[in-house]
């Protein structure tokens, strides 16, 4: 499920994040007034340092036509979640099948309508159990139109989700 977001609330289920609703109004505070996207030039580390190990930041680029989308930044708290740091990675090298559809279709989603979105997934990772994580995805814009990076957050959530109760539903 992607919640396309517009306006200035989160919906309820990433409301109830504060780490989402922080990042959530440091983007907004940061938009020129303009009408236009804030861009990475807007994004000062040093007034979100609470929340620098939940961030991601993404660059978009553009390969013969198609997007392509590199890990700039990984937190240190993604990194323990996750169980690796993805920083500098493109995610065609750190997904397949399935799993990258569901990254790819999110970041392009991003770009292509300009608005940030919220979703939940159920992820597997390597040697662990599944779990459920929050996604909040922002898009950043150097000339405040066309997004070239992505800042995103998650939030794995409290419960564990054993493979076999998901089998119909896992990637």
């Amino acid at each position: 499920m992607i919640d396309i977001i517009r306006g200035k609330k989160l919906p309820q289920k990433a409301a109830v994040e504060e780490s989402f609703c922080r990042l959530y109004d440091y983007w907004h505070s940061v938009t020129p007034s303009n009408s236009l996207l804030p861009g990475r030039q807007h994004i000062n580390p040093a007034d979100i340092t609470d929340l620098l190990g939940r961030i991601a930041l993404v660059d978009v680029h553009s390969v013969g036509g198609e997007k392509q989308f590199q890990y700039r930044l990984w937190g240190s708290i993604m990194t323990e979640i996750i169980g690796k740091d993805c920083t500098g990675k493109f995610i065609h090298d750190l997904f397949k099948d399935k799993q990258l559809d569901i990254v790819q279709q999110a970041f392009e989603a991003v770009v292509e309508a300009k608005n940030p979105h919220f979703s939940e997934v159920t992820w597997g990772v390597e040697d662990r159990d599944y779990r459920r994580y929050k996604r909040l995805l922002l898009p950043l814009a150097a000339d405040g139109k066309n997004v070239n990076m992505i800042l995103g957050s998650i939030v794995e959530v409290d419960l564990v989700i054993e493979p076999s109760s998901l089998s119909r539903y896992v990637l």
